[in-house]
């Protein structure tokens, strides 16, 4: 009795198991290359406003809903969060305003600015698809980004970052760690 009850109780977490890789699957399959450019033009103010404020916060290398990351210092909690409290408060808005449930971050080289859209896995296994926007030219460029990137652009760890041009200094971009 004792065992079916044992049974019954990890073919209970199995499913729901189950059921939460369903839904990840199901959250992320919509996100197309159109689906995203379509949530781009939907809020290309609210982009533009985010890239504005992230080019002046020049020490802040990401910036999320409940943490920052400083060039400096990536500890958290800390004191110096790196902007005013009605700062992040805007970028908040503008980010549940824009559909970017992550927050944004900030590459040097090349310089770009990151919105992730839809990020799945946990490094080191994570994919990652969003808006990126940089004053210089991003690549690798690909045509699509609905079907995983071919094996050759791949490092030797697994990783791969590619883009696709959206508008004039904006791309979709898919990353895999």
């Amino acid at each position: 009795m004792k065992r079916l009850r044992s049974t019954k109780v990890w073919a209970l977490l199995g499913l729901l198991l189950l059921g939460l890789f369903g839904l990840d699957a199901a959250a992320t399959s919509y996100r197309s290359d159109a689906a995203l450019q379509k949530q781009f033009s939907a809020h290309e103010a609210d982009f533009e406003k985010l890239v504005q404020m992230a080019e002046e916060d020049i020490h802040l290398v990401r910036i999320a809903r409940d943490f920052t990351w400083l060039d400096t210092d990536v500890s958290w909690p800390r004191k110096d969060v790196g902007l005013s409290e009605d700062r992040w408060n805007e970028y908040r808005r503008l980010f549940r305003s824009a559909g970017i449930p992550d927050g944004i971050s900030k590459d040097v080289n090349p310089p770009k600015i990151l919105f992730p859209i839809v990020a799945r896995g946990f490094v080191p296994a994570s994919q990652e698809k969003g808006i990126a926007f940089s004053s210089v030219a991003l690549g690798p460029v690909l045509k699509s980004l609905d079907k995983k990137p071919p094996d050759e652009l791949y490092d030797k760890r697994g990783y791969v970052v590619v883009f696709k041009p959206i508008k004039d200094h904006w791309y979709i971009y898919y990353q895999e760690f």
